[in-house]
Formats: C-alpha cells, structure tokens, sequence
C-alpha cells in the first residue's frame, strides 16, 4: 500500500509540477495500476480508463461529476469535490485518496494524482491525471 496517503486525504498546490512528479513516482514505484483519465472543462464530461470505470461502477468511459464522485466513500465525496473545484479555479496539481466500495462487496483504495490545464491559447481548459488502485493478485498454487 502507498503512504503517502490515507483514505480520506488530499492535497492541492497551485501549479507546482514538482510535487506533481514526486506524487506520480510515488505511484510509479508501487505495484499499481495506473489508468490515464481526463476531463474537458467546457462540457464537464470526465473521460476514463475501463478498469477505472468498472472499478467506479460507472457504465460508460465518459461520465459527469456526480457518478464519478458517487463511487467514492461518502465520508470522502466532499474533499474529492472541494479538490476539483479548487483545481477548476487556478492551474494546481493535486492528489487525493479514498476508497472505493463498487462493486460490492469489495473495497479498494483508489488515488489520483492530477492537474488543471488552464488559460491555454486554444482555451482548451482540462483537468488531467491518472487513477491508481492495487492490481489484482492472483492466488498461489498450492
């Protein structure tokens, strides 16, 4: 497990890259699975990867707000909320944690690391990242 973080946590820093790559080698030296996902500013549509999706029990690759954050632990959704509205406002990097209860019964920690991409000379405002959740281990021959 990553501890870096705790279920629950987050954090957002204003345009500041370089704690953007040290969260992102933190995932990289975990066995992780790390899914790209982004999300366009102007329609409000976040786009995923499919075992991100199936993991959020979301039943397309592209959903809104409120079904990605519906996933999450309820104890977290307004941290996860006030992450991304935060990173809407000015260009930041940010990460949180929470954990996931789809599909039930199964729980799994899920983190992103992430970023707004905004004021650019296309005006093509986006918050970007990845999604990291522990991959499936398979079970030893006996």
């Amino acid at each position: 497990m990553l501890t870096f973080m705790t279920p629950g946590s987050g954090a957002i820093r204003p345009g500041h890259l370089g704690e953007h790559a040290t969260w992102m080698g933190h995932l990289d030296e975990a066995d992780y699975l790390v899914e790209a996902w982004h999300c366009d500013l102007a329609s409000g549509v976040f786009h995923l990867g499919r075992k991100t999706a199936h993991l959020l029990g979301v039943p397309a690759l592209s959903c809104g707000i409120v079904d990605l954050v519906r996933a999450h632990d309820r104890k977290d959704r307004a941290t996860i909320l006030n992450i991304l509205e935060q990173a809407t406002a000015s260009s930041a990097s940010f990460c949180f944690t929470t954990v996931v209860h789809k599909p039930a019964p199964k729980t799994t920690q899920l983190f992103c690391v992430g970023r707004s991409v905004l004021d650019t000379p296309a005006g093509e405002n986006s918050l970007q990242g990845v999604f990291a959740f522990a991959r499936e281990r398979a079970a030893p021959y006996a």
